[in-house]
């Protein structure tokens, strides 16, 4: 019964999402997404849909648990998809047991989210507004391709390399921003029976939780990632489980209990399903910032997709490709740190021809100067040209103006051209071309 009204919830999200996309629009209700309590109500004091999403997440996560994450998250419900499609095609996955699952997240939760935006907030001081219709629905969502690709390797591949909901457990930010509520929630899983230890509330677990060992070592499910999905309660065989409320004011809390320990995962029933790398995750989680964020931003890639992506690569260079031969190893690694190397080149080009081209324009800065940073800003901005995939008319305009403080107008009309042929509806290319050639 509880598995068919969670399966109903998160059919019922889905159907909700796409009559607001396609049907409703943003009239009345704009963006709903967690990531607006950050850009939004952290940076401006805006308060918008998103917003109020995450507000009412928190309250019910202080409550209920991470009910919010097994009830209606609707990438969630997509890895929960990717597992039983593998299981039902006999391809079996191993639950990888990792310090990753609590360090990267909130990495990820930091570094692009609270930090920025906090500081952003602290440098202009908040005009709190509401704005419930704000930003457009599609303001944060992918292309076709990209959002494709993001379903792809966020939803089906870490599942099959990182095993049940890698994502949630691995890269998730907003996972990471309930954990803390989520610890101290009133209703939890509890020991209420005698268990026989048999650890299917283990192996029916979404996010690889072994329920066993903490039910009989804490009474409880103290495991942060608790999605509150009671599987475990409904599947167990002795009823020895039961999802219960208790006051947080009397109930026993050690702060150990929330942290790993080495007894997990070891019991034979389960042992198999597990695979603990935690001796080579400095290796692992060292590997995958340097891959996400060599490829973060770039062809159109955001944080979610650039993430499971560098995930599954540092997996699969450092665990993977001892199944196969050398020589297969040398070419695979070595594809995959030039490529490296080249998006991180591009990067950093992008980077310094910007902040050169500001420098170049920025007031009071004498005509030497000037020259100087924007004979830099263009050696900068023609080499991530060059080696950029995708053009970019924005950057060949710069590139003219630049060489327009240069007075080299042969150099301005060619980028000013390029610009033009990558955008052709564009009106600042042909502005740009009609001032060069009138000045000429």
């Amino acid at each position: 019964m509880i598995l068919k009204l969670r399966v109903t919830s998160l059919i019922a999200i889905h159907i909700l999402i796409l009559l607001h996309v396609y049907y409703f629009g943003s009239d009345v209700v704009g963006s709903i997404d967690f990531q607006e309590f950050f850009h939004s109500f952290i940076k401006l004091g805006v308060i918008n849909a998103g917003v109020i999403l995450v507000f009412l997440a928190f309250a019910t996560t202080l409550i209920f648990g991470r009910f919010f994450c097994g009830w209606a998250c609707h990438f969630g419900a997509i890895q929960e998809l990717s597992y039983y499609i593998l299981k039902k095609l006999n391809i079996n996955t191993i639950t990888i047991n990792s310090k990753l699952v609590t360090i990267l997240p909130f990495i990820i939760l930091l570094n692009y989210y609270v930090i920025p935006n906090f500081y952003h907030s602290l440098q202009n001081p908040w005009q709190i507004s509401i704005s419930l219709n704000e930003p457009e629905i599609w303001e944060f969502l992918p292309g076709f391709i990209i959002g494709l690709l993001t379903f792809i390797i966020d939803g089906f591949l870490i599942v099959y390399f990182l095993g049940k909901k890698g994502f949630c457990r691995f890269l998730c930010p907003w996972g990471a921003f309930l954990k803390i509520p989520n610890s101290l929630a009133f209703f939890k899983v509890r020991k209420t029976g005698i268990c026989t230890e048999c650890h299917v509330c283990t192996d029916q677990c979404p996010v690889g939780i072994d329920v066993s060992y903490e039910i009989n070592n804490y009474n409880k499910v103290t495991n942060t990632n608790c999605t509150s999905c009671l599987n475990c309660t409904t599947g167990c065989p002795s009823n020895a489980l039961s999802y219960k409320f208790e006051n947080p004011l009397t109930e026993n809390i050690n702060l150990k209990n929330y942290f790993y320990n080495r007894d997990m995962y070891k019991h034979n029933n389960i042992s198999k399903k597990f695979l603990n790398i935690r001796s080579q995750d400095f290796s692992f989680l060292m590997l995958t910032i340097l891959l996400s964020i060599s490829v973060d931003s770039l062809y159109g890639i955001g944080h979610f997709l650039a993430y499971g992506i560098g995930i599954l690569l540092s997996y699969i260079m450092i665990f993977s490709l001892k199944k196969f031969s050398k020589l297969f190893k040398i070419a695979f690694i070595s594809i995959i740190s030039f490529l490296t190397i080249i998006n991180i080149i591009i990067k950093f080009s992008i980077w310094n021809g910007d902040r050169y081209y500001d420098l170049t324009y920025s007031k009071n800065i004498d005509f030497n100067k000037q020259i100087i940073y924007s004979k830099k800003s263009i050696k900068n901005l023609e080499r991530a040209s060059m080696l950029y995939l995708i053009k970019n008319s924005k950057r060949h305009i710069k590139i003219a103006q630049l060489y327009l403080t240069n007075n080299n107008k042969d150099r301005a009309l060619e980028h000013a051209n390029i610009a033009k042929s990558i955008s052709p509806n564009n009106n600042a290319p042909e502005k740009l071309l009609e001032f060069i050639i009138n000045n000429n």
